[in-house]
């Protein structure tokens, strides 16, 4: 995509949809059927909405809400608006109502797009809506479809010359605070990352991608960008739970996750193997085992056998034709990524944060070292400043929205980011992040405990979900371990999630399953006392953040009790 001449994202819009030629451009599924949309049709859609919602009176600069599911829509609707130099507010679909609300108030959105009418009742501004899959027929509410379709207003319509440093895109992140932060990123931020990306990743025009992750995280949004300037052929996913189904339908060759999606298929195909028949359970134990060892010889006749009785048929659940899974948005357990890659399907993993763009360092073709980040890209500068991980270049933020001084304390003068995360880079310059700045914790006898090893530990246990480790200024470690409730529906004719939890033989091997973490850590970081929660955590109460990050400050308000009753 490599050009001196495309420095926006209208320039990127104009330059792919007017060379390129791809009947199945973009896929989304309508009764169970998956409806093509090509690329000469996703113009002349985008170019008639925005033509249209200049008439609703969209203008230059004004803050325009994306309260939606993935979809074809949800891109024709953000490059329609930056067609009239408006800057797109994606909104996470299952947002809390007090993180929605705030975020339409501190971007000042007047106009917002969405396509699930229940939720309309839980935003409290007064706004133009523009709907998708209802309609509404009263004042201030418009049918996306009815506006893609009306050419009315198309002759004489002329896009807005869009310069480089113009703002394109507030994204919001309250990373584990809770408090959410408009990151504004411009269109050189944007077009610096896809050039990177491209001069890492050769994307072939028969690629097939499926894309599972909300648009509103902005690394999908960016590795979409990429994918659509390739103007490769992208299927959506309607709901994450149809993905097994939808993987052998696609068959895709690339597929972007994060970590706990990459957690629950591992978990998913480590508990079939453990219900098969006992030949076939034990020839799975093993080959399972095997594939979770780092550097193993592949030419080996162990390897050719369990590649031959059993990783043929993990592939075939990601439809056999899977090459590339690129995870992102948090660490990824060195086991998880070791299974993936010698199963055969190509996994890398990448770092970055929101006000960057978001990718700072990734393995790819050809640099791939397990465990590691990657190398940083190439517009990319960093350093360290006390281990904390200092990155430079064309991807940072503008700066936080209505936030000066958050802004001054997180880029420095010289146009340092300040990423918050402690790292090191290898002998081979590949970047290593080992934890957040934040959660380090100091006990009260004035040692150091690394929370995220220890949670990540923890949450291998196939009976827990997650793990949020509590240790400042406390006399020892603690933990309070969210129960797995897919595992509960599945083994339990029970309806009683409490009475699952307190079986001797799952408490048994919980408790063992902690001894044996303990035995990787320090004495001072060892787990003394737990609590199991079998209430589900979720996004909706606060306890984890749209992109399914642990909120420590809501789960120690919500769970004050169980805390200190450790203590």
């Amino acid at each position: 995509m490599k050009s001196s001449n495309i420095k926006t994202i209208n320039d990127l819009f104009n330059d792919f949809t007017s060379k390129s030629v791809n009947n199945t451009f973009l896929n989304y599924l309508e009764k169970e059927k998956y409806v093509n949309i090509s690329v000469s049709t996703f113009r002349s859609n985008v170019l008639c909405l925005a033509s249209n919602l200049k008439e609703l009176g969209i203008n230059e600069n004004d803050k325009v809400g994306i309260f939606a599911t993935s979809s074809p829509f949800w891109l024709i609707f953000d490059f329609a608006i930056h067609q009239l130099g408006a800057v797109s507010v994606p909104i996470f679909a299952n947002i809390s109502n007090k993180n929605l609300n705030f975020e339409i108030s501190d971007s000042n959105i007047k106009y917002i797009f969405i396509d699930d009418e229940t939720r309309i009742k839980d935003i409290k501004k007064d706004l133009i809506f523009i709907s998708h899959n209802f309609i509404i027929v009263k004042e201030n509410y418009y049918d996306l479809n009815t506006l893609i379709k009306d050419e009315s207003h198309i002759e004489g319509f002329e896009t807005y010359k869009a310069n480089e440093e113009d703002i394109f895109s507030i994204i919001y992140t309250s990373g584990n605070t809770g408090t959410p932060k408009g990151v504004m990123l411009s269109h050189k931020n944007i077009l610096s990352q896809i050039n990177d990306i491209s001069s890492l990743i050769n994307l072939k025009e028969h690629e097939v991608i499926l894309s599972l992750l909300p648009l509103a995280h902005i690394f999908e949004r960016t590795i979409m960008s990429f994918y659509l300037s390739h103007a490769v052929s992208v299927y959506f996913v309607d709901e994450i739970t149809n993905t097994g189904n939808l993987l052998k339908i696609v068959r895709p060759t690339i597929m972007t996750a994060v970590p706990r999606l990459l957690d629950k298929i591992f978990n998913k195909i480590k508990l079939n193997i453990s219900s098969k028949p006992l030949i076939s359970r034990i020839i799975g134990s093993l080959a399972f085992s095997h594939a979770m060892k780092y550097d193993i010889n592949k030419d080996s006749f162990l390897f050719k056998l369990f590649d031959k009785l059993v990783y043929i048929k993990l592939r075939e659940i990601f439809g056999s034709r899977l090459e590339t899974l690129v995870s992102g948005g948090a660490p990824l357990n060195k086991s998880v990524c070791n299974f993936f890659n010698n199963i055969g399907i190509n996994i890398y993993q990448g770092y970055g944060l929101s006000e960057f763009s978001p990718v700072i360092s990734s393995n790819y073709p050809g640099d791939n070292k397990i465990g590691s980040c990657g190398k940083v890209l190439p517009s990319v500068e960093i350093k360290f400043l006390n281990k904390e991980i200092l990155a430079r270049g064309p991807s940072v933020m503008k700066g936080y929205l209505n936030q000066k001084k958050l802004t001054k304390e997180t880029i420095d003068q010289e146009g340092w980011l300040h990423t918050g995360d402690i790292g090191y880079l290898d002998e081979d310059k590949y970047l290593y992040v080992n934890s957040r700045k934040k959660e380090i914790y100091k006990t009260s006898t004035g040692q150091y405990v690394n929370t995220i090893f220890i949670e990540q530990e923890l949450a291998k246990n196939s009976y827990i979900e997650f793990a949020v480790i509590f240790a400042n200024n406390r006399k020892y470690v603690s933990a309070l371990l969210f129960v797995d409730k897919e595992k509960f529906l599945a083994q339990s004719e029970s309806k009683n999630i409490d009475e699952y939890y307190s079986r001797a033989s799952i408490l048994n091997n919980i408790n063992k399953h902690i001894n044996k973490t303990n035995e990787k850590l320090n004495t001072w970081e060892n787990v003394i006392k737990y609590k199991l929660i079998t209430k589900e955590i979720s996004i909706e109460n606060g306890e984890l953040t749209p992109s399914m990050k642990i909120c420590r400050n809501k789960i120690e308000e919500l769970y004050v009790d169980e805390i200190n009753n450790m203590y």
